[in-house]
């Protein structure tokens, strides 16, 4: 029964005509302006700007961390960051 689907399927396929070989005048335009305007009602969210800058702004404080503190994660010793993580474990401890 499924095998009489697939040969219809097949025959159908072999029978539908060939795609156009190249895009029609003016496709990548009409493309490209409902891709505008879709991202421009996406852009209408009250809070995606909100959400936006408060990424921008959290990225800004991690790298102006990292630069502060570059120095002092050059120097220290490698097994510090074991150490320092069982002493905070110990603490939270009960």
């Amino acid at each position: 029964m499924k095998t009489d689907y697939w040969k219809r399927l097949a025959g159908a396929a072999r029978r539908a005509p060939n795609p156009p070989a190249e895009v029609p005048f003016g496709f990548e335009t009409r493309v490209l302006a409902e891709w505008r305007a879709q991202r421009g009602a996406e852009e209408s969210v009250p809070w995606a700007r909100l959400l936006r800058g408060g990424l921008v702004c959290a990225g800004l404080i991690m790298l102006l961390s990292l630069a502060v503190n570059y120095q002092a994660l050059r120097e220290r010793e490698p097994g510090s960051v074991a150490i320092t993580d069982s002493v905070l474990r110990m603490t939270m401890l009960p």
